[in-house]
């Protein structure tokens, strides 16, 4: 694809010269096949070019004085063997394509977990075949402690200490019965 690119040269670079041409490795730094720029109100000179996205070129301006000049704003410079001056150089930023919409969507994590929100007063749901779940017990009880709790300090403090007692209390007693 190409990209129009806009290259501008300020006044004070032409110091008395009237004509400013683009040449570069896009249109094989031939004068007939070069585009004009155009005088600004300002002072300046602007043209815009069609460039291929992604490539990277070497260009200069010509004046109708037969003086060569750089740009100003270029995004870097590279010595020219043998001649001792810089050309230019631009790499064309590529366009950014939008994704098709199924790969834009997220994937689901790959433990196939499913937890539902429990309400007050009900059980919290968890599909028990989950991988990444080991304990649904803690699970449904912190969900459901975090949810319910009443907003009061003493009253949230002690009903997660409740909870957390049930489940570490049951595992005790079962092992005692054991014994």
């Amino acid at each position: 694809m190409t990209k129009s690119i806009t290259f501008s040269l300020p006044a004070e670079a032409l110091q008395g010269a009237t004509e400013v041409f683009l040449l570069g490795d896009f249109n094989n730094w031939n004068p007939e096949n070069a585009p004009k720029l155009e005088k600004q109100p300002d002072g300046s000179y602007k043209t815009a070019t069609q460039l291929e996205e992604g490539k990277t070129y070497q260009y200069r301006f010509l004046l109708n004085d037969g003086r060569w000049v750089n740009d100003y704003h270029a995004q870097k410079y590279v010595p020219v063997a043998g001649l001792y001056v810089d050309n230019c150089v631009i790499t064309v930023p590529e366009s950014k394509t939008e994704e098709p919409k199924k790969a834009a969507t997220k994937k689901r994590a790959p433990n196939n977990t499913n937890v539902v929100k429990a309400e007050p007063g009900e059980e919290s749901k968890t599909n028990k075949k989950s991988a990444g779940s080991k304990s649904p017990k803690k699970t449904a009880a912190k969900t459901k402690a975090a949810k319910a709790a009443p907003k009061t300090k003493k009253s949230k403090s002690a009903s997660a200490d409740d909870l957390n007692q049930k489940v570490v209390g049951s595992t005790s007693e079962k092992k005692e019965e054991k014994e």
